[in-house]
């Protein structure tokens, strides 16, 4: 070896040192491209990292994404990105990716499928769901440079920097070292909104719907999404009378900082307190941009109940409220839905969407849904856990994804009906005629290693059990990796 040669190996075994000790949770980046040669990691930290260990991440992340049928056709490349957290058990580490394309005229579609990963060890993997905001805007923006800049040493300096900027925002976190993420979700509302019922009735508790008093302070209850996960999720279900609100308002910085999710609940049918609850909307939004704080906020405009559904009353009173929560909250993440204890599905779906976005996974498990989508010749597809929650969902249209939305409860009843009278010799019920143009509604059984989940399948050309068959291993398969880092 020369002399100037082993100079260079010891400058950068000094740089990785240094680099090593401004951060001790971040244990490798890869820039992962699809090539002539498949999968490959073309830049990677570690310098010295193990060659079957780069080739698994950036196989792993780039080969769970392919198949898009945007990048197949090479009808556009905006847009076409995925953002989400997976494990690689092999390695011990988790890994947080982004999946792009890179425009390229000489490759298939055009483009370029590349993933930019970050990895941790697993004990360290609530670091990412408590910074993903941050760490994704630090990745779409290396991204954005990447597929500007062609020349390999132009995207070495791309990855030394953001290299260097991850580095330093991890070594300003105060606790990246926490064992469980920790999930605050809100109720808030006027009394008699209809927070508790609206907890009761999604557990289909209706006994205690009947029984249940109103919310004095605060009542907080833990959810479980699955048996294991990686979340500690706390309800807080906050007292709507005028005493207890003023007190939550009044000592915010324990009940609206840090907060998640908000769930916040109008009673359409009591037309005389729309300004009051419209008022403490504003109140509430107010002192979350105080603390610089922007959860996602669902809106469940309740007691919707289905003998109302005509009334010219109620539909003018839920356009003047909605115009007034848009008015109010420009800068949040707003998503309005109407909901009744009497109509189970409205509840489920209101609270599902809540759920699904404190998961990192959501883009992903929406494109396994789409993928799956195509090979079966799907219109749209819900995926559901064991208690009826929809992790994930996908339609081609929105009228296919409403239809499909209405039959969904009903086979769920059916088929554990079915199931617990042994009167099913497979775990398919099928439906046929459901339209004029007899498309057909498929439910079934799937198991993801120790989680049993469920899929609806919503046909629009012929039914095809053998499509549906030859694709479920690859697909349960996916959903092995997302299902672990859920939430």
């Amino acid at each position: 070896m020369t002399k100037s040669k082993d100079k260079e190996n010891r400058d950068k075994q000094t740089e990785e040192e240094t680099i090593t000790s401004k951060s001790e949770i971040i244990e490798t980046i890869v820039l992962s491209i699809f090539d002539e040669n498949g999968p490959t990691p073309k830049i990677y930290w570690p310098h010295d990292l193990d060659e079957q260990a780069g080739l698994l991440i950036a196989m792993k992340t780039i080969s769970l994404l392919m198949g898009d049928s945007t990048y197949q056709d090479g009808t556009e490349i905006e847009g076409v990105n995925y953002f989400g957290i997976l494990p690689f058990p092999d390695l011990k580490l988790n890994g947080l990716t982004y999946f792009f394309l890179i425009p390229d005229d000489k490759a298939r579609g055009k483009a370029l499928a590349a993933t930019i990963t970050i990895l941790i060890k697993e004990e360290n993997k609530v670091f990412f769901y408590e910074n993903m905001k941050y760490l994704r805007v630090i990745m779409d923006k290396s991204a954005t440079q990447i597929q500007k800049n062609k020349q390999l040493s132009e995207r070495e300096l791309i990855m030394e920097e953001f290299r260097e900027e991850i580095f330093e925002f991890a070594s300003e976190v105060k606790d990246p070292f926490s064992t469980r993420r920790h999930i605050k979700i809100l109720l808030v509302g006027l009394d008699k909104a209809g927070k508790s019922s609206f907890l009761f009735g999604i557990k289909r508790k209706y006994s205690e719907i009947i029984k249940s008093m109103p919310t004095k302070g605060v009542e907080r209850s833990e959810e479980n999404i699955f048996e294991e996960q990686n979340s500690q999720i706390s309800v807080w279900d906050l007292g709507g009378q005028q005493q207890y609100r003023e007190k939550y308002l009044e000592q915010s910085k324990i009940y609206l900082y840090n907060v998640d999710l908000i769930f916040y609940f109008i009673d359409i049918q009591d037309v005389a307190r729309i300004d009051e609850t419209i008022e403490l909307f504003r109140r509430i939004i107010n002192k979350l941009i105080d603390f610089e704080e922007f959860p996602p906020i669902v809106v469940c405009l309740n007691k919707f109940d289905p003998d109302l559904k005509g009334s010219k009353e109620i539909f003018k009173n839920l356009e003047i409220i909605a115009n007034a929560i848009e008015l109010n909250s420009d800068k949040f993440f707003i998503k309005i839905f109407q909901t009744s204890i009497f109509d189970h599905w409205s509840l489920i779906s209101a609270y599902s969407f809540g759920l699904s976005q404190l998961s990192p996974n959501r883009e992903l498990f929406r494109n396994q849904l789409k993928k799956f989508a195509k090979k079966t010749n799907s219109d749209a597809i819900l995926l559901l856990n064991e208690n009826g929650i929809i992790l994930s969902n996908f339609s081609k249209t929105d009228i296919s994804g409403q239809l499909f939305e209405v039959s969904a409860p009903h086979f769920q009843s059916l088929y554990k009906n079915f199931k617990e009278f042994k009167l099913l010799e497979q775990d398919f019920i099928v439906s046929s005629g459901i339209t004029e143009k007899s498309k057909k509604v498929i439910f079934k059984r799937i198991t993801v290693e120790k989680y049993n989940l469920y899929l609806l399948l919503f046909l629009e050309k012929s039914l095809e059990i053998d499509k549906i068959e030859k694709n479920l291993p690859e697909f349960s398969k996916n959903l092995v990796d997302l299902i672990h880092t859920y939430i």
